[in-house]
């Protein structure tokens, strides 16, 4: 069965309720590269791209607060109406961070520009929590290639209209215009049919690991995902120090992110569904793995080789990282969890995509408030790569170990 067959065997509640979730979640990815561009532009404005390290410290601690309140709010509310509640306050910080300048208090431009990161993940993460639970199984396996596609299509005219809105009226119009497209998902979504209250398991996640290979092998892939957002957020930063030098002016800034944002989205499209569905049938779940790192080497060494050519070299660096980031290896992440138990799966996405995430990025966040040196980031960068590749041997070894 298809995506379409689906909807042709679907009873019009249904196709309504499919309808307005779409249209919720292409509104929130079209919204991101708006919100996103302008608050870095009025941030680096403010504080200058070398303070951006202690802002992300910042971001992982409030989003830690704020998806534990989400959670608390949907044991009373169903999940439409936090989900308007975090959207409307998302709202007021990002128009309180474009009327801060006109104040000359840029207290609310720091806290925008932390905001952005927030916002998106609670938006993403109750949509798709949302999804989880209403759409059946059998049915979601079908949803998940369209929901990508809307999702990149989503970012993809969302960067466009950043670099047009900016190049036209200026970084702040920008902002106006993302306040806006912040409060418009939550309309569609309230358009869904509400579903009780749904909140996690309450046994501890970790139980279900219950064999010492298991827990070993749930811990390589954590060691993998820590080194993944270590050289993605060193790639970021080392984009952002560079991109702040060579465009003077917010406006211009917000536009060529805009531009970047667009590609990204433009990329990782291309490659969730053009190249993973030739490749994934074609090689071994090792080999992708291996590639992932191996393809970030190749671009770090083609960057270094071109010497100062300017700042679309570290832009493709990164632009590249992301969409593979958001393609290669979050599908190659979920291959590994596949051979797990059901409750196996929720402790080691639990561990992974909660806990080591966020610890990942404070953490390298911190290292990054005191080591911003060109050269000592492409060292850091070499060097998570290579423990990259030492996790993939010793993760698949185990793999073989337990599953085959």
């Amino acid at each position: 069965m298809s995506f379409i067959s689906l909807l042709k065997k679907s009873d019009p509640s249904f196709k309504k309720n499919l309808l307005f979730f779409f249209l919720a979640y292409f509104f929130v990815l079209f919204n991101y590269p708006l919100i996103r561009a302008s608050t870095t532009s009025l941030f680096f404005e403010a504080y200058g791209a070398k303070s951006t390290p202690a802002a992300w410290v910042w971001a992982v601690a409030f989003l830690s607060l704020s998806i534990y309140l989400c959670n608390r709010l949907q044991k009373n509310q169903n999940v439409q109406k936090v989900f308007m509640y975090a959207s409307l306050f998302s709202a007021l910080i990002f128009f309180g961070g474009n009327l801060s300048h006109l104040q000359e208090n840029k207290i609310f431009a720091y806290l925008s520009f932390i905001w952005k990161e927030i916002c998106i993940v609670i938006q993403v993460h109750l949509l798709l929590g949302y999804a989880n639970n209403y759409f059946k199984k059998e049915d979601f396996k079908f949803l998940v290639g369209p929901v990508g596609a809307i999702g990149s299509l989503g970012g993809i005219l969302g960067g466009l209209a950043t670099s047009y809105l900016s190049s036209r009226y200026g970084t702040r119009a920008v902002l106006d215009v993302g306040v806006l497209f912040v409060i418009i998902p939550f309309i569609f979504f309230l358009g869904t049919q509400s579903l009780q209250s749904f909140t996690e398991q309450n046994k501890s996640p970790v139980s279900s690991l219950d064999t010492p290979d298991l827990r070993r092998y749930v811990l390589l892939i954590c060691a993998m995902v820590a080194s993944a957002q270590f050289i993605i957020n060193i790639a970021d930063f080392k984009f952002n120090l560079a991109f702040e030098k060579v465009i003077p002016t917010a406006d211009l800034r917000t536009s060529y992110l805009g531009d970047v944002y667009t590609w990204t989205n433009a990329l990782t499209f291309l490659f969730q569904f053009l190249v993973l569905p030739i490749l994934l049938p074609r090689i071994t779940e090792k080999r992708l793995h291996l590639f992932i790192p191996l393809s970030y080497m190749f671009c770090l060494l083609l960057m270094n080789l071109g010497g100062h050519i300017g700042l679309w070299p570290i832009a493709g660096l990164y632009i590249y990282f992301k969409a593979a980031d958001y393609s290669f290896f979050s599908a190659g992440k979920e291959l590994l969890y596949q051979p797990l138990a059901s409750a196996q799966k929720y402790g080691a996405k639990y561990l992974t995509d909660m806990l080591v995430y966020r610890a990942s990025k404070a953490s390298i966040a911190v290292l990054l408030i005191y080591l911003q040196s060109s050269f000592i980031l492409d060292m850091m960068m070499g060097a998570f790569l290579l423990i990259w590749l030492v996790i993939v041997v010793k993760l698949f070894g185990l793999h073989r170990k337990l599953f085959n």
